[in-house]
């Protein structure tokens, strides 16, 4: 939110230019980098995820039962969680692949409108308007290639590959990785800036340096370097198996048959939200689960031809453990 809102208070400098300040051979340098109006799309490209097929047969208590004292049975109201973030305020990156090893300092935008550059040619800049390491969006680091004495921090970057690491810590020194997806060079005014600064729904760290021949006539690089990379998210703690309070709850008692009726006694437990029928299958010799009844119901089925079965009834609770069967019932004249 902060980026964009950054964003849109350059209103239309954004479209005309964005300007930086990059380090070079000839010092400190402005460049004007122009959004290009035929780029489409995200620059990484991945498969988009196939959603899991749930399990067949799996039954939703929700959907099952119909729960009383203030549950809600509907799920348009339930929300996922939102993903983790893990922004970080940057103060140090490592590249293992180009054996960088480099403190980070903040810039912004100056009072010129200029981005700030590292302070000298082996430091990296983060754009702290924009969004922290780790943390959903476009974060971005800058860095010299050169300087008036020779190769300067980003000097190798255009030599990452997809699949390099890249390491930023924090003030607890614990390291977030980021995996190289992309390596793009751009000409001088081509980068597409809402690409590289702009919101994304993907942990992203962009790094970009000058490239290409240096233009002395314009007193700077021709070209801009960016390499994409995305976060590799931190493996979740195992959580324990959820330890469900007691054991499954009771089974239900009394289950008689009638001619086209069965009926059982309920479970005094409060946590019995509803009880499950099942019938015997002739062919098989097993029990089929035919009907649900919630606990609020009344405990009777209406069920056609039910002397000619055998029933037995489990109880459910609202942690979803099953009971025991009844006994086994039958039509007794």
């Amino acid at each position: 939110m902060k980026l964009r809102i950054f964003i849109l208070s350059l209103g239309l400098a954004i479209l005309a230019g964005f300007t930086f300040v990059y380090g070079s051979n000839e010092g400190m340098i402005e460049t004007e980098w122009e959004a290009d109006p035929e780029f489409e799309g995200d620059p990484i490209q991945k498969d988009a995820s196939v959603p899991e097929e749930e399990e067949p047969g799996a039954i939703d208590l929700n959907d099952e039962f119909v729960r009383l004292g203030g549950e809600e049975n509907d799920q348009a109201d339930t929300k996922p969680e939102p993903a983790p973030e893990y922004g970080i305020v940057p103060l140090s990156l490592s590249i293992p692949a180009i054996e960088v090893e480099a403190d980070i300092e903040p810039v912004g935008v100056l009072d010129n409108g200029q981005m700030g550059v590292p302070a000298d040619a082996e430091g990296v800049a983060w754009f702290e308007p924009g969004t922290m390491p780790g943390n959903t969006g476009n974060a971005v680091l800058a860095g010299h290639v050169d300087s008036r004495t020779g190769p300067a921090v980003f000097w190798d970057l255009n030599k990452l590959e997809p699949g390099d690491e890249i390491h930023v810590s924090g003030e607890d020194g614990e390291p977030l990785t980021f995996e190289v997806q992309l390596t793009v060079s751009y000409g001088r005014n081509d980068a597409p800036i809402e690409e590289i600064f702009g919101p994304t729904d993907k942990k992203r760290l962009n790094l970009i340096t000058c490239s290409g021949t240096f233009d002395r006539a314009e007193g700077t690089h021709d070209q801009r370097l960016v390499v994409y990379t995305e976060l590799v998210e931190p493996e979740a703690e195992e959580e324990p198996a959820e330890d469900f309070e007691g054991a499954p709850p009771a089974a239900p008692e009394n289950v008689i048959v009638q001619h086209n009726r069965i009926s059982w006694h309920a479970v005094r437990d409060e946590a019995v939200i509803g009880y499950r029928i099942y019938r015997e299958n002739k062919e098989t010799g097993a029990f089929d689960h035919i009907e649900s009844v919630s606990a609020h119901e009344r405990k009777s089925l209406r069920t056609e031809g039910a002397a000619d079965y055998a029933f037995y009834i489990t109880s459910v609770n609202g942690d979803g453990l099953e009971s025991d069967p009844s006994e086994i019932a039958s039509f007794r004249d």
